[in-house]
């Protein structure tokens, strides 16, 4: 209780008794009153001090909490690091020592296997040795006799279409000097220049070529290269489409291996080149007159200034199909030299190293002995081979 104050009352203040008088009792109630709001003063001062305390305090935990739980989370990831290193080492030595045990193996197996196939040479040559010595007899003369009908057929095809390599002295009517192939009596081209030989030869030439190309890929079943049309001196050559369709695959793809008759190298653009849409190749008339040569002139080169731009376009599909040509017989006779084990003669013509190669496979001595020098050093192999078809 408060204690009590002297009040200028004079009964009240006398009496020692507690206020009874109004005065005094609204006095001392006043007075306990700003008491009272000092004291609620005070306390919501310190209330507002201590929940910024609270606060303050509050937050630190959360931060103190959230460090624990990440050094938690942290640890037990350091831990499952630590297993998972194991869980690694102890994979790998596994796995070593699996290789390990299976190269072992396999070595028990390879040393197995090599005795096996030791005492197997050793028993057919003990119990079987006239069969290694029939098979490779009977693989001999069936080559042989394969050798002989080859080299009859192309024999026969040689006859059909002789080659042969001439050098021209002196100078012909045409302007046409040097070295030539031949092919039936008609020149081929040099190079890729169509107009090193007349019109009309060029194109019975390569025809033949084309027709000759086309026998010998079915004789020798040797790889073709590209695809050619045999139609006299209109025939044609180009790349097929794909392996399952020999057509081109595209008409701008079909390269001609002739000079039509309708223009020759004109330089007026009025006549045009070959029409591919044509039964007859491109030909405006198999009895059209003839008409100026190309190469009377006697210049092996052509003049692309004058002539109209058709012209041009069809002169270099014509170098384009004598290239294709020469590409496909020089890939058959590098085939078929590889195959006897000769070399392509050095210093050689594309088509002179053809007319070569057919004159040996023509013959009936140099093929079965080269041939039988090849199956001597190949005899272990059919010896191998003879042993694992019993097997």
């Amino acid at each position: 209780m408060m204690s009590k104050k002297p009040s200028n009352c004079a009964i009240c203040d006398n009496s020692n008794r507690a206020s009874i008088c109004s005065v005094c009792v609204n006095y001392r109630l006043n007075e306990y009153n700003s008491f009272l709001k000092s004291l609620e003063s005070r306390r919501d001062l310190l209330y507002s001090k201590l929940s910024v305390v609270l606060a303050a305090k509050g937050k630190t935990d959360d931060q103190l909490n959230w460090k624990i739980r990440q050094n938690e989370k942290l640890t037990n990831l350091k831990e499952k690091l630590r297993r998972s290193k194991e869980q690694l080492a102890q994979g790998k030595a596994k796995i070593e020592r699996v290789s390990h045990d299976l190269k072992v193996k396999y070595g028990m197996l390879e040393s197995v296997r090599g005795t096996l196939e030791k005492n197997r040479v050793e028993q057919l040559e003990k119990f079987y040795p006239n069969l290694i010595v029939t098979l490779s007899s009977g693989h001999r003369a069936i080559t042989s006799d394969r050798l002989h009908k080859q080299s009859v057929v192309i024999k026969q095809i040689c006859k059909l279409f002789p080659q042969r390599h001439v050098n021209l002295e002196g100078e012909r009517r045409d302007g046409s000097s040097g070295q030539y192939d031949l092919i039936c009596n008609a020149r081929l081209p040099r190079g890729l220049d169509p107009h090193s030989v007349p019109s009309e030869e060029l194109a019975a030439s390569l025809g033949y070529m084309v027709q000759l190309l086309n026998l010998v890929v079915h004789n020798l079943a040797a790889p073709a290269l590209h695809n050619s049309g045999f139609a006299g001196s209109c025939s044609r050559i180009w790349q097929r489409d794909s392996y399952w369709n020999a057509r081109p695959s595209s008409r701008s793809n079909e390269y001609p291996l002739f000079i039509p008759r309708q223009n020759y190298c004109s330089t007026s653009g009025d006549n045009s080149w070959t029409d591919r849409s044509s039964s007859n190749f491109g030909v405006a008339s198999m009895e059209s007159e003839r008409r100026f040569r190309l190469d009377s002139s006697g210049s092996n080169s052509f003049n692309y200034s004058p002539a109209s731009p058709h012209t041009v376009e069809t002169h270099k599909d014509l170098q384009k199909g004598i290239s294709l040509l020469k590409k496909s017989v020089a890939c058959i006779t590098a085939y078929c030299y590889n195959s006897l084990c000769l070399d392509v003669p050095a210093e050689a013509s594309t088509f002179e190293a053809f007319s070569k190669l057919l004159a040996a496979l023509s013959s009936t001595k140099e093929v079965p002995s080269v041939m039988s020098l090849k199956m001597a050093c190949s005899r272990i192999e059919i010896f191998f081979l003879t042993i694992k078809c019993e097997g």
